[in-house]
C-alpha cells in the first residue's frame, strides 16, 4: 500500500489562529476566559506558520542517514544476512533468565514508552507480503525440522511518489503526528474526536464503572471508532481510545483510561471556575492541560530517567526552522529499546504491593481486555511502580519473543525478529553508516560496541563485519552511558529527536503558559495524575523509579541494651537473610569489615512483608534461633535503615533475652538465642585487641 501525497488542509482559517497565538502565554485567568483557545490541531497541521504540513499525520519520515535498499531504491535490505530469526535466537533469547534494571528502572518506564510511542508515530502495513525465514529445527516455530517455515508478515506503507530511483528512494510514512498532542487519547482525525466526545461540559466518553467506553453501537451509535483486534475478543468489547492499538496490552488500556479520567477531571475543574464556557471551550482548554502534563512528565520525569544526562538540557524556546517530523531511525530501531524492558507477566497488587489476584503471562494480555475484569487499573499501576523493569540489553522475554499475539503457528510471532526485519524493510542504514551520519565516529572492532566478549564473539560470527550489523541490534548491543540506560548512539537519536519535537512546537506548554499554571504543569508528575484519578495514595514520588531497599550494622552488644554505642564495634563476615513472605530464601550477604550491610533491588528487594535474620557466625557455623527482624516494604522509594542486629557477649545458659532490638525506624522484634558465648566472647577478644592495636 502507498500513500498519495496529502494536500494542504485548512490553511487560512488555522494559520489565522496561529499568528493571534503568538501574542501572549496564558495564565490561569487567561485560560478561563472565554474565546478561542489556540492549540494543537486535531491532525497537527498548522502549528508552523510557514510550514503548515511539518509535524502533521501521514508526513514522511525524516532520515538521519542515507537509505541502504539493497538496490538502493525500495528492495529489502539485508540479502546476504543471517535471517532475522537466527539474530533473535543467538542474540535476543532470554531463556528462564530473570534480569534487572541495574539503574533501578520501573516497569512503568517501558509503560511510558509504549504509552508516548503511540502519541508520536504509527506505521500503516501495506499489502505486499514480508517473509521472514525460520532456521531448521527451531525450538518454537519448526520443531519438526522441516527448514520450510517462515513467518508472514507485510511491508509498511510508504508514499506513492517515491521509490522510483536510486535518487528518489522508498519512504515510509507516519500516520500521526510528530507532537507530543496526546493523539492517542483526543484521536488523530475528526471522525475520531467527534465520536470521543460526550459534547457536554467538555467531557470524554467514559463507561459508569470509569473504564473507557466500549467499542460498541450503543456507545458510538454513528459508527464505532477504528480498533486493532487479533480475535480474542469480538470488536464490540474492545474499550474505544484515541490510538487504533488501545487494547494491545492492558497496562496500555490502564494509561488509555488514566489520561482520559485526567481529562474529566480538568473540564470539572474549568466548568466549575468558568460556568459560562460552553462545551467546546471547556474541551479544548482541558485537552490542553493533559497535553502539557503528557509533555512535562516526558521531560522532566521520563526521559531523565532513561537518558540520565544525556536526557534533554533546558528549554531553550520555539525555533520556527525546526522541522519536527521523526526520524526513520528514531521510529524503527532506537525507540524500540523498550522492548528489552518488557517483564514475562503482569500481576495485579494492591495499595501495600500485595497481590489480589493471579499474575498473568504477558503473552495472554495482548488485545485482551477481559483481563481487566474485576480488577482495578489501579492494582496494574501499583505493580508498574512497584516492579523493576528488565535491564536494557539485547534480550527480549518469551512472551513477546515467541508468543507475540499467540502461539508458534497460531499468529505468533517474534517481537526481535520484527525490528530487525523493519529496519530491513525500511530501508535503514547500517549501524555503522548511521554513527557516522550522525556524526559519531565510525566503530573499528566489536570491542569497541561492547565489553561483553559473548556478544562481540556472537556479532562476529553472525555478521562477520561491524559495517554490516543491524542498526536496532547494534544500538542495544552497545555499552549503556554512565547513568544512562541506553548506549551512546540510542542517546544520540533520542535525544535529538525530542530536542527537535520541542524546539519546533509554537504550543509548548512552556510557551503557552505562565505564572502559578505554569508552576503546576511544570511540577507535575505522573504520581500526581495516579493519586488524583485513581484510590492510590502510598506511590513513590518518581513512579519510573523502584529504588527500596533495607540496610543495617551487625554489631558487637558489650553492654547488652540492643542499641550501638559509639564505642560498639562491627562485626564483619556474619551471614545475614532476606527472606519473603512465603518463607522464601530472597538473598543472602555477609556485613562488611564495619559490619554494615544492605539488600537492594538488585538483591531481590520488592514490595513484600520480609524477615531479615542473621543466621551464621564468621565461621560459618549456624545459629542455634537466628537472630530476625521484621521489615515491610510497600513502595518504590522506601528505605528502610538502622536495622541493626546487636551481639552480646554471653549469656546464662538457659537464659532468656525479651526486649527488642531497637533503631530509627522504630521497628521491634524479639532478640533470640544467640551463639554459643564461646565463639562470642572469641570474636569480641578479637575486637578488643584490633581496638588496642590502633590505640598503639
Amino acid at each position: 500500500m502507498s500513500h498519495p501525497k496529502k494536500p494542504n488542509r485548512f490553511r487560512t482559517l488555522r494559520l489565522e489562529s496561529l499568528q493571534t497565538r503568538d501574542l501572549m502565554a496564558v495564565d490561569f485567568a487567561g485560560l478561563l476566559r472565554s474565546g478561542d483557545l489556540p492549540t494543537y490541531s486535531i491532525d497537527g497541521t498548522a502549528n508552523n506558520a510557514s510550514n503548515l504540513e511539518w509535524g502533521s499525520t501521514n508526513e514522511k519520515f525524516l532520515r538521519l542517514a542515507r537509505s541502504e535498499y539493497a538496490d538502493g531504491v525500495q528492495s529489502i535490505a539485508g540479502a546476504t544476512a543471517p535471517s532475522a530469526r537466527a539474530i533473535s535466537n543467538a542474540l535476543a533469547d532470554q531463556g528462564s533468565q530473570d534480569t534487572v534494571s541495574n539503574k533501578n528502572l520501573s516497569a512503568f518506564v517501558y509503560a511510558w514508552g509504549q504509552f508516548l510511542d503511540h502519541d508520536l508515530t504509527l506505521t500503516n502495513t501495506g499489502n505486499e507480503v514480508m517473509l521472514i525465514q525460520v532456521p531448521k529445527g527451531d525450538t518454537y516455530f519448526d520443531p519438526n525440522g522441516t527448514g520450510t517455515v517462515t513467518m508472514r508478515t507485510s511491508r509498511s506503507a510508504f508514499e506513492s511518489a517515491t521509490g522510483t530511483s536510486a535518487t528518489n528512494p522508498r519512504e515510509q510514512v507516519n500516520s500521526l503526528s510528530a507532537w507530543i498532542d496526546g493523539s492517542m487519547v483526543y484521536g488523530s482525525d475528526k471522525t475520531t474526536s467527534d465520536a470521543l466526545r460526550t459534547f457536554v461540559g467538555g467531557k470524554l466518553k467514559m463507561s459508569s464503572d470509569g473504564m473507557l467506553p466500549l467499542n460498541n453501537a450503543a456507545n458510538f451509535p454513528n459508527g464505532t471508532v477504528p480498533q486493532a483486534n487479533i480475535g480474542i475478543v469480538p470488536d464490540d468489547q474492545l474499550y474505544a481510545a484515541g490510538d487504533v492499538r488501545a487494547n494491545e496490552n492492558i497496562e496500555l488500556t490502564s494509561l488509555q483510561t488514566l489520561f482520559v479520567r485526567e481529562h474529566n477531571r480538568w473540564s470539572d475543574r474549568i466548568a466549575r471556575e468558568n460556568p459560562r464556557l460552553n462545551d467546546q471551550e471547556i474541551y479544548q482548554r482541558a485537552r490542553a492541560m493533559v497535553i502539557a502534563e503528557l509533555q512535562a512528565i516526558t521531560y522532566n520525569e521520563w526521559l531523565p530517567a532513561v537518558l540520565g544526562n544525556a536526557a534533554p538540557g533546558r528549554y531553550t524556546g520555539y525555533n520556527p526552522n525546526v522541522n519536527p517530523g521523526l526520524s526513520n531511525e528514531f521510529a524503527t530501531a532506537a525507540f524500540r529499546f523498550g522492548h528489552s524492558l518488557l517483564g514475562d507477566e503482569i500481576e495485579f497488587l494492591d495499595e501495600n504491593g500485595k497481590p489480589i489476584a493471579a499474575a498473568v503471562p504477558l503473552s495472554q494480555a495482548f488485545f485482551n481486555p477481559k483481563v481487566l475484569d474485576g480488577k482495578p487499573i489501579d492494582s496494574i499501576f501499583k505493580y508498574l511502580a512497584s516492579d523493576p523493569s528488565s535491564e536494557l540489553d539485547l534480550k527480549i522475554v518469551g512472551s513477546v519473543r515467541n508468543f507475540l499475539f499467540g502461539a508458534p503457528g497460531s499468529g505468533g510471532f517474534d517481537l526481535a525478529s520484527l525490528n530487525i526485519q523493519r529496519g530491513r524493510d525500511h530501508g535503514l542504514a547500517d549501524y555503522n553508516d548511521t554513527r557516522t551520519s550522525i556524526g559519531m565516529p565510525r566503530i573499528r572492532t566489536f570491542a569497541d560496541i561492547t565489553k561483553n566478549r559473548d556478544v562481540q564473539e556472537k556479532l562476529r560470527q553472525l555478521y562477520g563485519s561491524v559495517d554490516k550489523i543491524d542498526l536496532w541490534i547494534g544500538l542495544l548491543a552497545e555499552d549503556q552511558l554512565p547513568g544512562a540506560s541506553v548506549g551512546p548512539t540510542t542517546a544520540k537519536i533520542i535525544r535529538e529527536q525530542f530536542e527537535r519535537i520541542r524546539s519546533a512546537d509554537q504550543f509548548w506548554y512552556q510557551r503557552s503558559f505562565s505564572g502559578p499554571l505554569l508552576r503546576e504543569l511544570d511540577s507535575t508528575k505522573l504520581s500526581d495524575v495516579l493519586k488524583r484519578n485513581t484510590s492510590m495514595r502510598n506511590i513513590q514520588d518518581n513512579v519510573f523509579l523502584f529504588h527500596s531497599g533495607i540496610e543495617g550494622t551487625v554489631f558487637a552488644d558489650t553492654n547488652s541494651d540492643n542499641r550501638r554505642q559509639s564505642r560498639e564495634t562491627g562485626l564483619g563476615n556474619w551471614t545475614i537473610e532476606l527472606v519473603d513472605s512465603e518463607g522464601t530464601l530472597v538473598s543472602s550477604v555477609r556485613s562488611q569489615p564495619n559490619g554494615s550491610y544492605r539488600f537492594d533491588v538488585q538483591t531481590g528487594i520488592r514490595t513484600d512483608d520480609y524477615k531479615v535474620r542473621i543466621t551464621k557466625d564468621p565461621q560459618g557455623r549456624l545459629l542455634p534461633e537466628p537472630l530476625s527482624r521484621n521489615v515491610s516494604i510497600t513502595r518504590g522509594d522506601q528505605w528502610v535503615n538502622r536495622v541493626d542486629f546487636g551481639v552480646p557477649p554471653s549469656r546464662p545458659a538457659g537464659g532468656s533475652t525479651t526486649s527488642g532490638l531497637n533503631s530509627s525506624n522504630s521497628l521491634q522484634a524479639p532478640l533470640v538465642d544467640s551463639v554459643a558465648s564461646s565463639s562470642m566472647d572469641q570474636i569480641l577478644s578479637e575486637v578488643e585487641l584490633r581496638r588496642q592495636s590502633r590505640r598503639r
